[in-house]
């Protein structure tokens, strides 16, 4: 039961304790949303120190440099927190145009002596190349099985997921011809496809519906980014089609103020209520269909900056959810069982 790594093929019983939903390098200032006040609008170029946590803490897309992450030193040593306290492979969602290296993704492996899984395809249509509207749905999959298959941008390391696939607050044809795309590559390669739906939006079951209706089977379908506005019925429908859904906001906990809502869309829920949402899930018959994670894509969310880091969800979720009552056995088939099921290229 082979899953593919950026230095090779692996069994995928040799993964241990997964994050299914990371990113060690990446570029997502597509994301970025200026103070409209000449006051505020300082802060936009700055560099992240802690003169200015307070407002990212608050607001995490003001300061442009705070969705940059490209430091591989830093990147071996925030992942050596996540691999210290049990943590054995992360995916990392970072595909092309949004700062995917697959030669860095490589080297921190080897460095840190973790698995490292890297994605493929395309993130949300405001970071598509300009030749998108060109692109036929087979150009975009003869993309992605070479990526899986050959190698990523030239060289011979390859991903070993599909996505994250970006899709917006309402699926832009871009996205859906993407998605299609994603849905033929996954019929040449069988690995699993990660969704990013915008985080206020209830996107996953119209793309669950157009992987499946193009042959994808939905245990290889992630839904991600339901916690951000929990909503337990929504993640239930997902469930029942078969798909996997991912609480992956761990760690982000902001309050953006409505006047300066660009990129986010309203407000992130608390941990605790992440936690409390689970064991509901949990109690309603969902456990096979749950994936849990950071999704680390912001310098603030490092040690480094004042952040939990990669290791959040093992050092102090894990003691939360044993708090309300979730079992061992029930947080092993979250971290390790239901990743690897979903990872595994032959089912």
């Amino acid at each position: 039961m082979p899953v593919m790594t950026v230095c090779g093929e692996r069994d995928i019983d040799e993964l241990g304790v997964i994050s299914p939903h990371e990113h060690i390098l990446i570029d997502i200032r597509n994301q970025f949303t200026v103070f409209p006040e000449a006051t505020r609008k300082y802060y936009a170029e700055q560099k992240v120190t802690i003169r200015n946590l307070d407002v990212l803490s608050r607001d995490p897309y003001a300061v442009m440099d705070n969705l940059i992450m490209n430091d591989v030193e830093l990147a071996e040593r925030e992942l050596l927190e996540f691999k210290k306290a049990g943590g054995d492979t992360v995916v990392d969602a970072t595909v092309r145009d949004i700062g995917r290296d697959p030669e860095a993704l490589k080297r921190i492996s080897r460095s840190t002596g973790m698995n490292v899984i890297a994605g493929c395809g395309y993130y949300t249509q405001d970071t598509h190349p300009p030749d998108m509207e060109r692109k036929t749905v087979d150009e975009i999959k003869d993309e992605m099985v070479r990526d899986i298959t050959v190698g990523m941008q030239g060289t011979e390391i390859r991903a070993g997921v599909i996505g994250e696939i970006g899709t917006s607050e309402e699926i832009h044809p871009h996205e859906k011809k993407v998605l299609i795309a994603a849905s033929k590559a996954h019929n040449e390669t069988g690995v699993g496809i990660i969704v990013h739906i915008y985080p206020w939006a209830q996107n996953g079951l119209e793309a669950i519906k157009i992987l499946t209706d193009n042959g994808v089977p939905p245990n290889k379908v992630s839904i991600n980014h339901v916690d951000v506005e929990i909503d337990v019925e929504y993640c239930k429908k997902i469930a029942d089609t078969g798909a996997y859904f991912e609480f992956d906001n761990f760690g982000k906990e902001y309050f953006i103020d409505k006047r300066y809502r660009g990129f986010a869309g309203g407000v992130f829920a608390r941990d605790f209520e992440r936690v409390r949402a689970l064991k509901a899930l949990i109690d309603a018959g969902c456990l096979s269909h749950i994936f849990m994670s950071c999704d680390v894509c912001l310098k603030t969310l490092l040690h480094r900056y004042g952040g939990w880091g990669y290791d959040h969800v093992l050092t102090h979720i894990v003691p939360m959810m044993r708090e309300e009552g979730i079992t061992g056995e029930q947080i092993d088939t979250i971290l390790r069982e239901n990743p690897k099921k979903f990872l595994d290229m032959t089912t």
